[in-house]
């Protein structure tokens, strides 16, 4: 009998809301460690003697790490559980944080960035594993969109509160304090994810048996699967490419002050907050994921052409860019139906581990392309570049939902 059939309606949603806020929480850690060490990077700088460029090869160890392992952790989280694996990638990150402050030097921050990487990947999988197979299907998107958010106000909090204690008490007390907090966090978790379901549960209450390793690469080889991996990399590709460099873009394009040019990401970020919120009870409500995520990349899509083609002013600008943001959020939680659709039961981990590596890759290779748009005179081409990502993106995400449609009937060749 499943552990649904043995709670009353008023268990069952204050189990969605405490197990939604779990992962919420866990989410935020994820990416405020992220963005741990990078606001810190002058302050280590000034006080260690470090080059900017070693620096940065700390934060390019953590996210290849990150990608590399992130299929694996799948694997290992349909094998021995999520929660598991979830509190040893969390306890990780968190303990090679607070060692950061404890040896400063090079070599061990680069080996400890690398072993933060490893506890980051297994975040992913772990979490969809967790909501897929605890959450009510009636409140899914909108667990999937407080942990979208959860992730943003981490990504939100890190800089702020990095630089702030880093400024009053140096930078080895401001991270080892950032990863005390972690160990915090670890206790919380641990403490209140008692009930946390994941795909082991859906295996033994569906009868399937546990896949071989060569089922394991079939699921992951079929072309939804697939597809949903190339749509993350599409999406990826434009989301980090304006992220990471519309600053610079609209400094080279309009001739903003850097400062400036850096409002237009703030504006994005609030509004994909905001919109990730929205998204989920649209998408709780509504049921139509495949119309929900082509509308709103059009719309975005749009919006990117409009930067490219016409000359704006300021406050065009920032309406275009807050559009942008919102349509992005607004889509997040429907998208992650999708996959969800694509995935079979007990193999939540690996795929979600899986396609999510793609949005790794693709954030890793963008950068360098947005840069070649900069250094060769043509800034205005990486908004329709993004265009172009992001259309594609449609296309793909259109047939994934086909190829689910034809493998659930029986229909695939």
């Amino acid at each position: 009998m499943s552990q649904a059939a043995t709670l009353s309606e008023v268990d069952i949603v204050r189990r969605d809301r405490r197990v939604t806020t779990l992962i919420g929480v866990s989410h935020g850690a994820s990416h405020f460690y992220q963005l741990a060490l990078p606001p810190l990077f002058y302050l280590i700088n000034a006080s260690e003697g470090m080059s900017f460029a070693l620096l940065g090869a700390l934060t390019a160890a953590f996210y290849v790490a990150s990608a590399v392992c992130q299929p694996l952790s799948g694997f290992l989280v349909d094998k021995f559980g999520a929660r598991t694996i979830l509190l040893m990638g969390l306890g990780l990150m968190a303990g090679c944080t607070a060692l950061m402050g404890l040896l400063p030097y090079y070599p061990a921050l680069f080996v400890l960035s690398v072993l933060a990487g490893i506890g980051n990947s297994v975040f992913h999988p772990c979490d969809y594993s967790i909501m897929n197979a605890t959450i009510s299907d009636k409140r899914i998107a909108r667990a999937f969109s407080y942990h979208m958010f959860g992730g943003y106000v981490g990504y939100v909090a890190a800089p702020v509160a990095m630089t702030g204690i880093g400024a009053a008490f140096g930078w080895q007390p401001a991270i080892i304090i950032a990863g005390a907090v972690g160990l915090l966090l670890f206790a919380i978790l641990w403490g209140g994810s008692r009930d946390f379901r994941d795909s082991t549960h859906e295996r033994a209450e569906s009868g399937v048996a546990e896949e071989t390793l060569g089922d394991s690469l079939r699921t992951l080889m079929s072309p939804p699967v697939l597809l949903c991996w190339s749509f993350f990399l599409f999406v990826a590709m434009g989301q980090m490419g304006l992220m990471s460099f519309v600053p610079t873009l609209m400094k080279e394009i309009y001739a903003f002050q850097l400062e400036a040019a850096g409002a237009f990401v703030s504006v994005m970020i609030a509004s994909v907050m905001t919109g990730v919120l929205c998204g989920g009870y649209l998408a709780d409500n509504f049921r139509k994921p495949d119309i929900i995520v082509t509308i709103g990349y059009c719309i975005a899509t749009l919006m990117v052409v409009s930067i490219w083609y016409f000359e704006l002013v300021s406050w065009q600008l920032f309406g275009i860019f807050a559009v942008i943001g919102f349509m992005y959020g607004i889509v997040f939680p429907s998208r992650e139906l999708l996959v969800r659709a694509a995935t079979p039961k007990g193999a939540s981990g690996k795929v979600f581990g899986f396609v999510y590596s793609g949005m790794d890759f693709g954030a890793a290779a963008t950068p360098i392309l947005f840069g070649w748009f900069v250094d060769t005179g043509v800034p205005r081409y990486a908004f329709l570049c993004v265009a172009f990502l992001w259309a594609a993106s449609v296309i793909i995400i259109l047939m994934t939902n086909n190829a689910t449609k034809r493998l659930a009937s029986g229909t695939v060749d």
